[in-house]
This record gives C-alpha cells, structure tokens and sequence, in this order.
C-alpha cells in the first residue's frame, strides 16, 4: 500500500481516505460498518474500471456483495426505488456509490428509504423526518464536487430535481484514490473548472486567512492543472486535485457561487455536463459584477498572477488565457449547444440571470487590448 495514504476526520465523523492505493482500505472500512454491501454504479468506462476493481477486492476479501448498475446522470426516484427493493431481497446493510454525484445521490435515497416501510418520497414532501438512515459509504472519482461532506440529496420525478438536506445523510466514509479517476483530458478539465470557480467565488467573498487560503489553493490548482495539461495521467497532479477539493469544502466555508445554480439548470435542460455549462457562463457572469466586485476581481488577478498591478479587464484576459489551454467552452456557442435566447429564457424569469444567458450565448469576444503588466519582483529562495 502506499505510504502517501491520509486519513482525515472532518466534521459528523465522516472518515475520508485520500491517496493513491487507498482503495486497499475498502474490506476493513466496510467491516466496520456491516455484513453486505450493494454497489451503486453507472455506466461510464471510469466506472465500470472501478467496479471490476471493487468486486475482485470484495471477493478476494470474502466481503459479500450485490450491486445495481445504470445509474444515469441525475438520477430518479424510480432509480432508489429500485435500488431499495434490490438491498431487501439481498439483505444488504450498506450502500456503497462507485464514481461521481450521480450515483451517490441515488445511494443516499437508497439509504434512507431502506428502512422506512413508506414511500421514499416522503422524506421530500416533508411527511417524514429520517430518524434511521444505513450506513452510506462513497468512492469518489471526481475531486471537484465535495460530494463526500455534503448532506443533500437530490433526485428527479416527473422531470423535475428535488433537493432535501438532513445531517443523517453524509458519508459513513469515503475514498479518494486517484488511481481511480483517471478520466480523458475534457472531463478532467472540468473537473479543473468546477473547483475553479469554487475557489474563485471563496477569493470574491471572503476576507483575510479565508481569501489567503483560496488565493493558495487556486495557484496549486493552476500548477496540477498545468501538469496535467502536459501529462494526464500524472498521479501526483490528481492527488492534489483530491487535496484541494477536499481542502476546500472541509477548511473553508465557500457558498455557492450563484451561477452555478443557473450552470445546473442549463446543463439539466439542454443536457451539458455542469461544467461544461459552468464554464460557458463564467465570463458573462463576471462581466455582469458590480462595480465593487470588479475591484475585488482586480486583487485577486493582482495575487492570483503575482503583478504588481492589474484591473478588471487585465483579470479578465488572464483568466480567458488560462481557461482556453483546457478545450472548455467560454460561451454557449462554443459548447456545441445552438438555442435562441427565448429559449435560454425559460430557465430563469429573474432579469440579471437573463441578461447572463443573453451575452454568454454569444461567441466570446477578442481580448481587451493588452496593457503592459508589472511583475512583482520576487526575491530567489536561496
């Protein structure tokens, strides 16, 4: 096993195992918490790598085990339905989710729904409080989303995503192995993106240590994503994404940047990934800033890109030069995606969030003209 294996215990005992190999840890972690596990998995290659590699472990371990596979991005209630049903007839006592948000969403349903003789939904009307909810256990394959500390649950019925939150709902425990995650260059890119723009919107509203922290935090993620630009299967670029991913949910208390609700519903109704929907509202999101968040964005471009000045607009052309490297879209067009402002309009009645969708769903426009930027001097370390 490697030695680089960190065991963390952040808040609510949720126990986080981050380093490469720390998938080993999986029988014992398991043990701790029942007699059977049901593993809740998707269909994506990454996955499916991972269940293989999940099963021989089990097995090898003598760890009894079902599973229940075709978990689809946002995932439904007749998906936990079917998932309870499966952890009866098995006797399973944990639920385990392999991959991404998707599946652990639907193994938090799962989980909660096991042990009450109701309708799961119940729990999403307000007729009922969770009072016992099974063990919920995740291994992570994306860095980016926090989704091991976070205690929602979101699933879709009738077309429509509905959110509860209860404490009941975190992790028993979790693993981020990046031997695990090693996605193509896009997907890896968004995930960049995601913790990008979390950071980002920790450095615009927060002060002192806490924007100290995302400033450091942004500069070791600008550095993993460099190398990973290079070389996209370097293991210690995506450990750090671990790092900072979990580092920034556990150590900082970031809301949610508010584009990225509009990101989420953009990506739910024309089908993006929320990345890739993210991205290509970001700059029209910045550009539509008040006056005294544009001279916030200017000090963090001022700490973010080590110069001795630096305005909004030279901010703005530095951050359109490090997110262009990544093959992510900067606009709506340049996602593919080809929908008339009308149709954007259906997502949102609010008058800001339009205008957003309005200059994000045309192409982005050439740079500021270039102004002559200070460096800092920097002193060499001896």
């Amino acid at each position: 096993m490697n030695n680089n294996s960190i065991t963390s215990n952040p808040p609510a005992a949720v126990q986080v195992e981050i380093g490469p190999d720390s998938l080993e840890k999986l029988p014992d972690l398991l043990r701790s918490c029942g007699s059977k596990v049901l593993l809740i998995h998707g269909h994506r290659p990454v996955e499916d790598g991972l269940l293989t590699k999940v099963r021989l472990l089990l097995v090898k371990e003598n760890f009894p085990h079902a599973d229940m596979g075709q978990i689809l991005p946002n995932p439904k209630y007749g998906s936990v339905k079917r998932g309870i049903k499966k952890a009866r007839q098995e006797k399973c006592d944990i639920i385990l989710s392999l991959g991404g948000g998707s599946t652990l969403q639907c193994a938090k349903g799962i989980a909660l729904g096991l042990g009450y003789s109701g309708d799961v939904w119940d729990f999403w009307t307000g007729k009922k409080k969770p009072h016992h909810v099974y063990p919920i256990a995740s291994i992570l394959t994306n860095p980016s989303s926090g989704a091991e500390l976070s205690t929602g649950c979101t699933l879709v019925r009738k077309g429509k995503r509905e959110t509860i939150n209860d404490a009941m709902l975190k992790c028993t425990f979790t693993i981020l192995d990046p031997n695990l995650a090693m996605y193509p260059f896009y997907p890896t890119m968004t995930q960049v993106f995601n913790l990008f723009i979390h950071l980002f919107y920790g450095a615009l509203t927060l002060e002192n240590e806490d924007y100290s922290k995302c400033i450091d935090l942004l500069h070791q993620l600008f550095d993993a994503a460099d190398t990973l630009e290079q070389d996209i299967h370097n293991l210690e670029a995506r450990t750090a994404l671990f790092q900072i991913g979990y580092e920034s949910h556990s150590a900082l208390h970031i809301a949610k940047c508010p584009v990225e609700s509009l990101a989420d519903d953009l990506a739910f109704q024309f089908s993006l990934t929320e990345g890739s929907a993210g991205c290509a509202l970001f700059l029209a999101w910045v550009d539509s800033l008040k006056k005294e968040d544009k001279a916030k964005i200017a000090q963090i471009g001022k700490d973010l890109f080590n110069l001795s000045e630096c305005t909004f607009d030279q901010t703005l052309d530095a951050l359109k030069a490090k997110l262009q490297p990544t093959g992510l879209a900067l606009s709506i067009p340049e996602s593919g995606l080809s929908v008339s402002n009308h149709d954007l309009f259906s997502l949102t009645s609010n008058h800001d969030d339009r205008k957003i969708l309005m200059h994000a769903n045309q192409p982005v426009n050439s740079p500021h003209p270039k102004r002559r930027l200070k460096k800092k001097h920097t002193p060499k370390r001896l």
